[in-house]
C-alpha cells in the first residue's frame, strides 16, 4: 500500500527504513536501486533566478547527507519553490497582507487577502512536501538515526554470535 495518490502514506526508501530501525518489521526491499551520491547537473529549464538559489539548496542537502546525482529535477523544484516563497514574502513586506479596495457599486471599502499571501501559502505547502521528501524537516528527521562515525565499526549480530559459539565448540571437540 502507500505511494502517491493511494490515499495512504508514501513509501519510504529502504535506507530510511533501515536508519529508523525498520519499526514495522516488514521485509525490506534488497533490490532497490541505489542512488549515486554527489551534485546533479542543473536542469536547463531552471530559471536564472532559481539558478542563483541552487548552490544554497545543494549545500543544505549535502550537509544533510541527502545529495544524489539523480535528484536534479527534485532539487530544481525545491529551488523554484524557495524562489517563489521569497518573492511572495517580499511582496507581502512591500504591499501588506490585506488590500483595501473601493466597491464602486456600493461605495464601501472591501478588504481582501493579498494575492501574495496565497502564493506564499501555496509555496510553503510545496516546500514542506519537498523538505519531507528530502528528510529536511524536523518531523521526518526525528525518526532517522545517524550511523556510527567509524564505517569499519560493526556490532555483532545474532548470527555472528551463533557462528562464533559453534566454531569455538568445534575447536574444543577437535
Amino acid at each position: 500500500m502507500g505511494g502517491k495518490g493511494s490515499g495512504g502514506r508514501n513509501r519510504k526508501p529502504t535506507a530510511q527504513k533501515k536508519a529508523e530501525g525498520n519499526p514495522g518489521k516488514r521485509k525490506l526491499n534488497t533490490k532497490e536501486p541505489k542512488a549515486l551520491p554527489g551534485e546533479p547537473k542543473k536542469p536547463m529549464t531552471l530559471s536564472a533566478a532559481a539558478r542563483k538559489v541552487w548552490p544554497e539548496v545543494v549545500e543544505m542537502l549535502s550537509n544533510a547527507g541527502v545529495l544524489f546525482k539523480s535528484d536534479g529535477l527534485a532539487i530544481a523544484a525545491l529551488c523554484s519553490q524557495v524562489l517563489i516563497f521569497k518573492k511572495a514574502d517580499a511582496a507581502i513586506a512591500k504591499f501588506g497582507l490585506i488590500h483595501v479596495t473601493l466597491d464602486e457599486e456600493t461605495g464601501t471599502s472591501v478588504m481582501r487577502t493579498a494575492p501574495a499571501a496565497r502564493i506564499r501559502s501555496d509555496a510553503l505547502k510545496q516546500l514542506r512536501a519537498l523538505w519531507q521528501a528530502f528528510g529536511l524537516d524536523p518531523s521526518s528527521r526525528s525518526g532517522v538515526r545517524i550511523p556510527d562515525a567509524d564505517p569499519n565499526a560493526r556490532s555483532e549480530t545474532a548470527l555472528d554470535a551463533i557462528l562464533r559459539s559453534k566454531s569455538s565448540k568445534d575447536d574444543v571437540v577437535n
